[in-house]
């Protein structure tokens, strides 16, 4: 750690308020703000040397409200996926069989991958639904690429499998 116990706690005592009440007006979710205020503090305090930033309180609430707006861009995209598998479900009236078995098809793949353990799931996700290269998903996941290539490889690997198993080739 790169900092002084007294300047961290100083800071927490001045700012994890401020962190939340900031958070808590983006996400409306008190146990997500919690997360967000002391993942934001953790981050800082352990990552960063202290004395080199200029404006503290103007870091921590711009690294704040980037975590909120993350949480939220994951939500909208889950949304999204619910979403357009109800509406898969809803419009399959009149659709051609190949089309009705093709997105039956992506369902279960997606669901498939939501199997996976989480450390394969994640960058799975990412590179094959979101359409993420590798060096996007290293900055998002602070993973370094050769990290992310393997946990790539594994998880399709896994993938692969279970699809075997269901009787799905593709």
């Amino acid at each position: 750690m790169k900092t002084d116990a007294g300047i961290i706690e100083s800071i927490y005592d001045e700012y994890s308020r401020k962190l939340y009440l900031a958070s808590y007006r983006i996400l409306g979710n008190a146990q997500e703000a919690e997360d967000v205020m002391q993942d934001t503090l953790l981050k800082v305090c352990t990552t960063q040397d202290i004395s080199k930033i200029d404006n503290i309180g103007g870091f921590l609430y711009k690294s704040c409200v980037n975590r909120c707006l993350d949480i939220l861009r994951k939500r909208q995209r889950q949304k999204s996926l619910s979403q357009e598998l109800k509406n898969a479900d809803a419009e399959e009236d009149g659709i051609p069989e190949e089309e009705k078995t093709q997105k039956g098809l992506i369902g279960r793949i997606i669901s498939l991958i939501a199997c996976l353990p989480e450390s394969c799931r994640q960058i799975v996700s990412l590179k094959l639904i979101e359409g993420y290269d590798y060096q996007e998903i290293a900055q998002i996941t602070s993973l370094n690429e050769s990290s992310i290539r393997s946990k790539f490889m594994r998880g399709r690997q896994m993938l692969s499998v279970s699809l075997k198993k269901e009787g799905i080739s593709l």
